[in-house]
C-alpha cells in the first residue's frame, strides 16, 4: 500500500486537545498520581494508538523512554500488551503504579486508609524519631517534615515487611508513589519548577506543611484514580517495565513488538528537562525502600548525567555516519559551525570593548555613551549589577521570590540613571569598575563553551540514533514506529527540526515515510520565550508544537 494512501487515513485526526492533562483519556481527574516533566497527553496517546491499531492490527507495544507511565496505561485501556523502559528509577515506579491492576480492591483499600488513619494517630503520641540524612537534607526540608517524613518511612518499612504475597508488590507500589510524592511537596523547592531551586527566604518562612496529612490523602486519591481506572479497563494484557537504557533493548527482542510509539528527550538534561534534578530528592529518601521491596535499583541519584547527551553517557556511533544518514542533521551542522565561529568572534570584539572601558574609567574618561552603544556589553554589566542586587535581596526573610526579582530590576536600573546623571561619580565608577573582571570570565567561559555546546548537541544525536537503531531491532517486520518529537531552540537562534532528522534517518534504514502530525501544545510548562543566561536579554522561543513522525517498517524481502 503507497505511502500517499496511508497519509490519507490520518488527515481527519485532530491532536489539538485543550483543557487539563487528566491522568488518563478514559475519565476524567482533577487529580494525579505524581507530577512528572513533560508529560504526553493522554488523549493524543489514545488517539494514536487507536489509529495504529486500526489502520494495523497492532497488539504489542514498546515505549522505550516511559516517563510517568502515559503509554502504557493507555495502551492497557485499549487491550494491547505493552513494554518500555527508563534509566530513572522514579519513572519505573510510576509507570508500574499507572499500569497496575489492583486485586481484592476492597480489601487493598480498607487495608490502606486504615494504615494512613493509625500513622497520624501514632504520630501525635511519639516522642523519639529516629531522623533520616543525607546531604544537604536540611535545605530541602525544614526540621519538622524530615521528622515527619523520617517516622513515614520507617512506618512503610514496617508495614511493608509484614506484608506478604502478591499484595505486596501492590502495597508497595502505591505506598512508595504516595511517598515520593509526599516529599515532593515537602520540600523548600519551588514546586512550579523540575530543576532543583530553593524557596525564597520569605516563602521558607510561610511554608508549612503537614507531611502526614499530605501523604494521606496522597493514598486517598491514588486510590481513588486506580480503582476508577480498574473498573473501566478490564482488559487482560501484559506489562512489562525495565529500568534499562534505551541504547540497548534486546531484552525485549522477540517479544512480537508491532509498534513503537514513544517521546524522546528534547535534548540532553542539562539544557532541557532535568529529569534527574526533578527525582533527586525522592530517591534519596526511598531507594533502599525501592530495591528492598520492588527491586527497583537506583544507580545515580541525580541520573541527568548518565541519560542521553550526558556526561557520563557514551556513544559508539560515528558522527560521520549519522551526518550521511540525514540531509536535515547536516544543514543543522553546518548552521552551528558557522554560529559557532561568528559567536566566538562577536565575543571577542566584546573582550576588546571591555578593556577600552576598564581602561577609560580608570584614566577618568568614562563616556556612558560608549556603554549605550555597546548594547551587549552593557547587559553582562547591568545583569552583573542586577546580580549583586538579588543576592542583598535574596537574604529578606520579607520577600516573595517575585519580588525580590522586581527589587533586584528596581535597584539595578536606579544604579544606571543615577550614574548617567553623574558620570563622575566615583563610588558608582569604582563599583561599575570591580564588576569588569566577573563580566571578562563570562566572556570567556561562553567562548569556551560554545563549541563544547556544538560537541554535546551532536554527541545527544549520536546517543539517539543508538536509540533508533534498537527500536528497529525490536520491531517486527512491517511494524509502525510513532515518535512524539519538539523543534527546540538551541545556540540561541537555531531551530533544530527533529522530525525532519528522524524521518531522514528511518528512511535511511529503509522504512516507509507514513505522515508527520503536528499539534499545539496546550499544557506546555514552559514560558513562551526564554532569556539567555549570559545576559538574561535576549529572548529565545521555546517549543510551541509537537510533531509526530509516523514511519513503517518495509517487509524483508526473501532473496
Amino acid at each position: 500500500m503507497g505511502a500517499n494512501v496511508e497519509n490519507e487515513w490520518w488527515k481527519e485526526l485532530n491532536l489539538n486537545y485543550s483543557g487539563e492533562n487528566n491522568f488518563a483519556s478514559f475519565f476524567s481527574s482533577e487529580g494525579n498520581i505524581h507530577m512528572y516533566p513533560a508529560k504526553a497527553v493522554p488523549e493524543m496517546v489514545s488517539s494514536l494508538l487507536k489509529k495504529l491499531k486500526e489502520q494495523y492490527s497492532i497488539s504489542k507495544v514498546l515505549d522505550p523512554f516511559v516517563g510517568s507511565g502515559t503509554v502504557a496505561l493507555e495502551s492497557k485501556y485499549l487491550g494491547m500488551d505493552f513494554y518500555g523502559s527508563d534509566m530513572n528509577p522514579l519513572s519505573i515506579l510510576l509507570t508500574r503504579t499507572k499500569a497496575l491492576t489492583v486485586q481484592k480492591t476492597a480489601f487493598i483499600e480498607s487495608t490502606l486508609r486504615g494504615f494512613t488513619d493509625s500513622i497520624v494517630t501514632k504520630y501525635s503520641s511519639q516522642t523519639l524519631v529516629k531522623l533520616f540524612a543525607f546531604e544537604n537534607i536540611d535545605f530541602w526540608f525544614k526540621t519538622n517534615n524530615i521528622r515527619e517524613i523520617s517516622f513515614l518511612k520507617e512506618e512503610i518499612d514496617c508495614f511493608l515487611r509484614k506484608s506478604v504475597g502478591k499484595n505486596r508488590e501492590t502495597f508497595s507500589l502505591i505506598l512508595l508513589t504516595a511517598f515520593s510524592s509526599t516529599i515532593r511537596e515537602s520540600s523548600l523547592t519551588r514546586n512550579n519548577e523540575f530543576k532543583l531551586y530553593r524557596m525564597s527566604p520569605s516563602d521558607i518562612k510561610k511554608f508549612e506543611i503537614d507531611s502526614l496529612l499530605v501523604f494521606k490523602d496522597k493514598i486517598s486519591n491514588l486510590l481513588s484514580m486506580l480503582v476508577e481506572t480498574n473498573k473501566i479497563s478490564t482488559n487482560e494484557t501484559t506489562t512489562n517495565i525495565k529500568l534499562n537504557n534505551a541504547k540497548n533493548l534486546s531484552c525485549f527482542i522477540n517479544k512480537g513488538i508491532d509498534a513503537i510509539l514513544t517521546s524522546p528527550p528534547y535534548g540532553d538534561s542539562q539544557s532541557t528537562v532535568a529529569y534527574g534534578q526533578f527525582s533527586k530528592l525522592s530517591l534519596q529518601w526511598s531507594k533502599d525502600l525501592l530495591s528492598r521491596y520492588l527491586g527497583i535499583q537506583t544507580e545515580a541519584e541525580n541520573v541527568d548525567e548518565y541519560l542521553l547527551g550526558g556526561k557520563r553517557s557514551t556513544s559508539t556511533v560515528s558522527l560521520r555516519m549519522i551526518l550521511r544518514r540525514s540531509e536535515t542533521l547536516r544543514e543543522l551542522f553546518r548552521s552551528m559551525r558557522m554560529n559557532c565561529s561568528e559567536e566566538i568572534n562577536n565575543q571577542r570584539k566584546l573582550l576588546s570593548s571591555l578593556k577600552v572601558l576598564q581602561n577609560n574609567i580608570l584614566e577618568g574618561t568614562f563616556n556612558y555613551k560608549f556603554l549605550e552603544n555597546n548594547k551587549e556589553l552593557f547587559e553582562l554589566i547591568r545583569e552583573r549589577i542586577r546580580l549583586d542586587f538579588f543576592r542583598i535581596y535574596n537574604t529578606s526573610t520579607a520577600l516573595t521570590n517575585k519580588q525580590i526579582k522586581v527589587s533586584a530590576e528596581e535597584s539595578r536600573d536606579e544604579f544606571f540613571n543615577s550614574l548617567k546623571r553623574n558620570i563622575n561619580n566615583k563610588a558608582m565608577l569604582r563599583h561599575l569598575e570591580s564588576k569588569i573582571p566577573f563580566v571578562s570570565e563570562t566572556i570567556k567561559r561562553k567562548i569556551k563553551a560554545t563549541p563544547r555546546r556544538v560537541r554535546s548537541i551532536l554527541h545527544f544525536f549520536k546517543e539517539l540514533y543508538l536509540v533508533v537503531e534498537q527500536t528497529d531491532k525490536v520491531l517486527s517486520s512491517e511494524g509502525v514506529q510513532a515518535w512524539i518529537v519538539g523543534h527546540r531552540t538551541i545556540l540561541g537562534s537555531i531551530n533544530v527540526d527533529m522530525a525532519g532528522i528522524l524521518n531522514d534517518w528511518f528512511v535511511s534504514m529503509g522504512y516507509s515515510k507514513i505522515t508527520t502530525l503536528h499539534r499545539q501544545y496546550s499544557f506546555k510548562r514552559l514560558p513562551h520565550h526564554i532569556n539567555s543566561t549570559a545576559s538574561r536579554k535576549n529572548e529565545i522561543k521555546t517549543m510551541m508544537q509537537e510533531h509526530i513522525v509516523v514511519v513503517r517498517k518495509i517487509k524483508e524481502k526473501l532473496i
